[in-house]
C-alpha cells in the first residue's frame, strides 16, 4: 500500500515486463527472434523491447555482485563471512496448479532439510513480473510451462544468466523435437540456439555428429549415455550437453554453462512419473544442480503444554473449555494435567491441537523448553505470563489465532514452538525455522482510547525495536550488531539475514487485537549466521531462547508504554539507531524516480524524499512492498 503526506505525491508502483520469445512449448522458429538483455545487480529493470538486443540463452552479460565488508564475527573457523546472506530458496512455478504445487512440495519435504532451504510457491504472476532472482535462489523448478508467456521465459534467462539452476520436470517440446526430427543439422540447430552464435564453430560439425550419433544410439538401444564437450574461443566459454536415457526412464537433456556456472535440465517424465513412490527423477535431478539432497523424514506434530507464571491465572481465566474442540485452525483440545494422566489426550494433526494445561511445578523437564529460565527473566504485567510451548507445531501465527478465539479473556499469551513445519512470513511466504531459533506470536489488545489504536500499523516497528533492545541488553554490548531492516527483519549488519515478523490486527469488542509472530535465529548458525555467532570473538556470551523471548517481552511492554505516555518520537529515537537506512538513497522501481530516505511517518510507512523535486515526499507502505537494500530499490512485492 503507498499513501501520501499532504502536499506529497502519490507513488504507485507497477512492475513494467518486456517482451521476450523463448517457449519450449511453442515453434523452434522462436529462437531464432530471442531477445535478450544485461542484468545488473544495481539496477534491476528492463529496457524497453525494442531496445533489447538478440543474445544467446547462454550468452555471456557481464554483471558484479555487490559485496559487503563484515567485521569477524565468532563462530566456528569453516564458517565465513561467506555464509548465505538469507537462507537459499528453492523456488517452484507449476503454472498456478495448487494442487500439483502441494505434491511437489511434500516430495520435497522427503528430500530436503527444512532447516537449511525455503521453498517458495512462484505464481504465474510473479513469474512474470516479480524480480525473484536473487543470489540465494539455489533452484528454479518448472513443472509447468503452458501458460509461460514472453516475460516469464524473459525472467528465466536472466536468471540463468546469473549462475541460474533450473529444473524442467514437465513433458515439453525441446526433447520431442530432438527425437522426432528428420535431420540431425536441424536437430544441432535447437540446441545451438541455446547455447550461442549460429556461426560458433565449436558448435559446428562436431556437435551435429554427437547429436546424431546419441539419437541412432536411443533409437536403437532405447538407452543413452552421451557427453558432448564444446568451447567458445570467441566468448571464451566452455559447454558441455548429456543426453541420457536409461529404459523405462525419462529421456534427459542437461545443458552447463561453465563460466557462469549455471545449468539446466530438461525431462521428459509426467508429472506422474515424478511424483511415483520411490521416484528420483527429481532428487536425482536437484543433485545434478547442486542441491544438498538428503532423504529426511519430516517432523512429527507434538502435543502442546500451557502453564502460566502463577498457578491462579490459569485457575481464574473465564471462559476456558476443558475437555472440547475448540477455536479455529487448528482446533484445539485442552485438558487439564490431572485428567490427562486419566483419560490422555487425542491424536495430534494439522487441524487438532491436543494442549495439557499444567501447573509450573509439574511440567516434564525433557520437554525441550526451560520455563524456570523464561520466567525467572519475565517481568512483564501481562505480556508472556500465560505461555503454551510446543515442541514441533505447524506455525504459531495459527495457533495464536485459534487461541485467542478459543480463549478471548486470555489477553497476553505467548504461543512458543520448538520447531514449526509450516512457518509462514510476510506475504505468505514459508519461513525457514530451524530447531535453536526463538519462534513465538504474542497478542497485545489495544484499546481503541489509546494512540497506539490510531496508528495500528506502528506496532511492529515498536517490536522491531523492543527485540533489538533485548538483544542489545542480554549481550551487555551497546553496538551489538543486530540491527532492524524496513520492514520487519533483523540483518547481522547489512550482511545477513537473522530473523524477522509478521503483524496481524483485527478487531475485538473496542478495540484491535495485535498478533506479532516473531522468527529468530539464536543458536543455529544454519541456514545463515545465528546470534551466538554474532557475539564478538572470546567472550563467552551465550544466548538462550527462552532469555531472548522474556526479555523481548519484557523491552515490548516497556516500549508500549513509552509510546502511550511520551508519544511516538520516543520510540522512533531508537528505532533510527537500530535502523539500517538513515539518509540511504533509493529508487521506486517502476519509476525513474530517486530519493533520500527520511524516516518513517506517523503510520510507520517509509518516508523517501525526491531528488529531483525536493519538495516532494513519497510515503511508502509496507503493505505489498518489499526494500531490496542490496541494490537500494523499493519494490511491489507479487505473490
Amino acid at each position: 500500500m503507498l499513501t501520501t503526506q499532504p502536499r506529497c505525491l502519490l507513488i504507485r508502483c507497477f512492475p513494467t515486463t518486456s517482451s521476450i520469445l523463448l517457449d519450449f512449448n511453442g515453434t523452434w522458429s522462436h529462437f531464432s527472434r530471442r531477445t535478450y538483455l544485461t542484468y545488473s545487480t544495481y539496477d534491476f529493470r528492463f529496457p524497453s523491447p525494442n531496445r533489447l538486443k538478440y543474445r544467446s540463452f547462454f550468452a555471456r552479460d557481464s554483471f558484479r555482485r555487490s559485496y559487503t565488508p563484515t567485521r569477524k564475527f565468532h563462530a566456528p573457523s569453516d564458517r565465513s563471512l561467506r555464509a548465505m546472506s538469507k537462507p537459499p530458496s528453492i523456488l517452484v512455478y507449476t503454472g498456478g496448479h495448487d494442487e500439483l504445487y502441494s505434491r511437489i512440495r511434500s516430495l520435497l519435504s522427503r528430500l530436503i532439510s527444512a532447516d537449511r532451504y525455503t521453498v517458495f510457491h512462484l505464481s504465474p504472476e510473479a513469474m512474470k513480473k516479480q524480480p525473484w532472482i536473487e543470489p540465494t535462489t539455489a533452484c528454479l523448478i518448472v513443472a509447468d510451462t503452458n501458460e509461460m508467456d514472453d516475460h516469464s521465459w524473459s525472467n528465466m534467462q536472466l536468471y540463468f544468466n546469473q549462475s541460474g539452476k533450473i529444473i524442467f520436470v514437465c513433458q515439453n517440446r525441446l526433447l520431442a523435437s530432438l527425437t522426432t526430427c528428420e535431420s540431425s543439422k536441424k536437430q544441432a540447430d535447437m540446441i545451438r540456439m541455446a547455447f550461442g552464435s549460429r556461426d560458433s564453430i565449436s558448435m559446428g560439425k562436431d556437435f551435429e555428429n554427437f547429436l546424431k550419433k546419441s539419437l541412432k544410439t536411443l533409437s536403437k538401444h532405447g538407452q543413452v549415455n552421451n557427453t558432448f564437450h564444446s568451447k567458445d574461443f570467441a566468448g571464451g566459454m566452455s559447454y558441455s550437453v548429456v543426453l541420457t536415457k536409461v529404459k523405462d526412464t525419462p529421456l534427459y537433456l542437461y545443458m552447463e554453462n561453465s563460466a557462469h556456472q549455471a545449468s539446466a535440465i530438461f525431462s521428459d517424465a509426467t508429472s506422474e512419473q515424478l511424483l511415483a513412490p520411490g521416484s528420483r527423477i527429481l532428487g536425482d535431478s536437484l543433485s545434478r544442480v547442486g542441491v544438498n539432497v538428503t532423504e529426511c523424514t519430516p517432523p512429527a506434530l507434538t502435543v502442546g503444554v500451557m502453564t502460566a507464571a502463577e498457578d491462579s491465572i490459569i485457575e481464574n481465566m473465564l471462559g476456558v473449555r476443558y475437555g472440547e474442540e475448540v477455536g479455529q485452525m487448528p482446533k484445539l483440545f485442552l485438558r487439564k494435567s490431572e485428567k490427562v494422566a486419566e483419560q490422555g489426550l487425542p491424536d495430534v494433526t494439522e487441524t487438532l491441537l491436543p494442549i495439557e494445561v499444567t501447573s509450573r511445578a509439574s511440567i516434564r523437564p525433557d520437554i525441550g523448553f526451560d520455563f524456570s529460565l523464561y520466567f525467572s527473566r519475565l517481568r512483564t504485567r501481562n505480556l508472556g505470563r500465560v505461555i503454551v510451548y510446543i515442541p514441533v507445531a505447524t506455525t504459531t501465527m495459527d495457533i495464536n489465532a485459534s487461541f485467542c478465539d478459543a480463549i478471548p479473556t486470555c489477553d497476553g499469551a505467548v504461543i512458543v514452538a520448538g520447531r514449526q513445519t509450516k512457518g509462514r512470513g510476510r506475504g505468505g511466504n514459508e519461513f525457514v525455522s530451524p530447531v535453536g531459533a526463538a519462534m513465538f506470536t504474542v497478542s497485545a489488545y489495544i484499546p481503541q482510547s489509546s494512540t497506539l489504536a490510531k496508528t495500528p500499523s506502528f506496532v511492529q516497528h515498536i517490536f522491531a525495536v523492543a527485540l533489538v533492545d533485548a538483544v542489545r541488553r542480554l549481550s551487555g554490548l551497546d553496538d551489538f550488531p543486530l540491527r532492524i531492516k524496513w520492514p520487519n527483519d533483523f540483518y547481522f549488519n547489512r550482511s545477513h539475514k537473522v530473523g524477522g515478523l509478521l503483524a496481524t490486527a483485527r478487531f475485538r469488542d473496542d478495540g484491535l487485537s495485535i498478533s506479532i509472530g516473531v522468527g529468530i535465529n539464536v543458536a543455529n548458525s544454519q541456514p545463515t549466521v545465528c546470534l551466538n555467532d554474532m557475539v564478538p570473538e572470546g567472550s563467552s556470551l551465550r544466548f538462550a531462547i527462552e532469555d531472548v523471548i522474556a526479555e523481548t517481552l519484557n523491552r515490548f511492554e516497556y516500549w508500549m508504554n513509552m509510546h502511550e505516555i511520551k508519544g511516538q518520537n520516543e520510540v522512533l529515537k531508537l528505532y533510527y539507531e537500530f535502523w539500517l537506512h538513515s539518509r540511504e538513497e533509493v529508487t521506486i522501481e517502476h519509476l525513474s524516480e530517486k530519493g533520500i530516505i527520511r524516516g518513517l511517518d506517523k503510520s510507520g510507512y517509509l518516508q523517501v524524499r525526491s531528488k529531483s523535486n525536493p519538495s516532494q515526499i513519497f510515503s511508502v507502505g509496507d503493505n505489498g512492498n518489499t526494500f531490496d537494500m542490496m541494490k537500494g530499490l523499493i519494490r511491489h512485492k507479487i505473490r
